[in-house]
């Protein structure tokens, strides 16, 4: 499976220390992942780097994610948490000559943030008359 990076010792000493830090539930969850390894939500979803752990009230652990050009074509780079630890597998980096990007930075996210709510969940959202994103009823 792809490292992003090769750690040092020092590196993997930092990162075990963090996770004996973690209190148990989060601690189960952080001693299978690492900040250098690729993940994929899913078989055919993004790849993706994390980025934090979650702990709630009942007693689950979610990650947060990142999901980014480097690795995806995406409409837009952007940070996903809520994500079960089981949905995340070890995955290859992108294959040579693999199409990967985000079509939109920045201010161009937030001109069109209407339009990309359309066009990326259309089972949610519609334009109304005044180029809007509105919630389907």
């Amino acid at each position: 499976m792809a490292h992003l990076y090769e750690p040092t010792d020092e590196m993997k000493a930092e990162w075990a220390e963090f996770v004996a830090s973690r209190p148990d539930v989060v601690r189960k969850v952080a001693e299978r992942f690492n900040p250098w390894t690729l993940y994929r939500i899913g078989k055919d979803g993004h790849r993706v780097t994390l980025y934090s752990f979650g702990e709630h009230e009942d007693g689950s652990v979610t990650l947060s994610v990142n999901v980014t050009g480097e690795f995806n074509c995406v409409m837009f780079e952007r940070r996903v948490f809520g994500i079960k630890p089981e949905d995340l597998e070890e995955c290859d980096l992108p294959d040579e000559g693999e199409i990967r990007g985000a079509l939109l930075h920045g201010e161009e996210v937030d001109d069109n943030i209407d339009a990309l709510r359309v066009i990326m969940r259309p089972d949610l959202f519609s334009m109304d008359e005044n180029g809007k994103a509105v919630r389907n009823h």
